[in-house]
């Protein structure tokens, strides 16, 4: 009889999954509500980002608060960077004649991000805490950006071959974070 190992690699994304699902499940769940409740909650964006990358997102607003999801990448020759971001917000502060939303706000989020190239593979999971502000250029069109503080939950590395010159394990559990964007709410 055989037996399974999973590597640290497939654990990780094992549980990536089940974080997927749970935002997802989510959002779905609050659009089921009612029609009327969900008509104009809708928001997308993109944008730039640490630790998002370069992203699309996807976020429902419950009055104040809003539960979002966005997936990131870098076009880096010879990397394969792939980042997925499940975060709240809820709207504080401020007003807005362009949306009943306050601009000011606050998030938290769960950051999956997996940086692989040549010689190994990276896997991080972050706790994301921010703060910012949305400014309406119209009733649908705003830019939003935020700054915060990102830590570190959890690093797995999974190496190919061996590696090749220096090897400098440097790590930083806590950092900076931050994002800027275009969004379109429907």
């Amino acid at each position: 009889m055989r037996s399974c190992v999973l590597t640290p690699a497939v654990e990780c994304a094992d549980r990536v999954k089940k974080y997927v699902y749970i935002v997802l499940s989510g959002i779905l769940s609050c659009c089921s509500l009612t029609p009327a409740f969900c008509q104009g909650s809708w928001k997308v964006r993109a944008g730039f980002g640490v630790p998002e990358l370069l992203n699309v997102g996807l976020n429902f607003r419950l009055d104040q608060l809003e539960l979002g999801f966005c997936i990131g990448s870098l076009p880096v020759t010879g990397d394969k960077i792939v980042s997925v971001l499940g975060d709240i917000r809820y709207h504080f502060a401020g007003h807005s004649t362009l949306s009943d939303s306050r601009p000011w706000f606050v998030g938290a989020g769960l950051n999956y991000l997996r940086d692989e190239i040549e010689s190994k593979i990276d896997n991080f999971f972050y706790l994301n805490l921010r703060i910012g502000r949305e400014f309406n250029m119209t009733e649908r069109v705003g830019i939003a950006a935020d700054v915060g503080t990102l830590f570190q939950l959890m690093k797995t590395e999974s190496r190919k071959k061996p590696p090749y010159g220096w090897n400098l394990n440097i790590n930083f559990p806590v950092f900076l974070s931050f994002g800027i964007g275009l969004f379109y709410r429907f």
